[in-house]
């Protein structure tokens, strides 16, 4: 996972997102400082895009959780990621 990216429309880290060829399952959540989800997906190909609500996010610091199923092994993350507005 990045340290930050930066959704501003420009075709460069504009989406935070979980990839890999061999997830089988996945559940990805993403928390603001306050632990309020903000963004949730089981699917792979849709990452968040620095909004909530149907408006941008705060510029800050967001918590991630990854559970995966990968090669049949179950995989728990967690991290945090910085969004950064320009």
């Amino acid at each position: 996972m990045p340290s930050g990216f930066t959704p501003n429309n420009d075709g460069t880290n504009d989406i935070l997102s979980v990839r890999g060829n061999c997830i089988k399952e996945l559940d990805f959540k993403v928390f603001d400082r306050w632990g309020e989800l903000v963004f949730q997906t089981s699917d792979q190909t849709i990452g968040w895009d620095g909004t909530f609500k149907g408006k941008p996010a705060l510029a800050g610091v967001y918590v991630y959780y990854i559970n995966a199923v990968v090669k049949g092994a179950n995989i728990n993350s967690q991290g945090n990621t910085t969004l950064i507005r320009e």
